[in-house]
């Protein structure tokens, strides 16, 4: 009995030919690629840095225990996102 993972041969996409003759194919295997990845939407367009929650952010700032808690959670968002955007950047070159 054989079983079935997700894996790199299911995540591989092929280079995109310079005359565009395999660019359905691409195409799709990139959109499958980054759906798998669950990073559709940096393809599309829907997903957004997260706006930093300081609005008055400077050098010499001190924030409150609340306004901390904001920013930690804040930079861990941002972290993530720019993650996100590494990746699909990488699968398209």
């Amino acid at each position: 009995m054989s079983s079935t993972k997700l894996g790199d041969d299911f995540l591989r996409i092929p280079k995109l030919d310079v005359s565009g003759t395999n660019w359905v194919i691409y195409k799709d295997r990139l959109m499958w690629s980054i759906d798998a990845r669950r990073l559709l939407e940096h393809i599309n367009g829907t997903a957004e840095a997260p706006p930093d929650p300081i609005s008055n952010r400077g050098p010499n700032i001190v924030l409150n225990e609340a306004e901390t808690a904001l920013d930690v959670q804040w930079k861990k968002d941002l972290k993530a996102w720019k993650q996100g955007e590494a990746i699909v950047k990488q699968q398209i070159a």
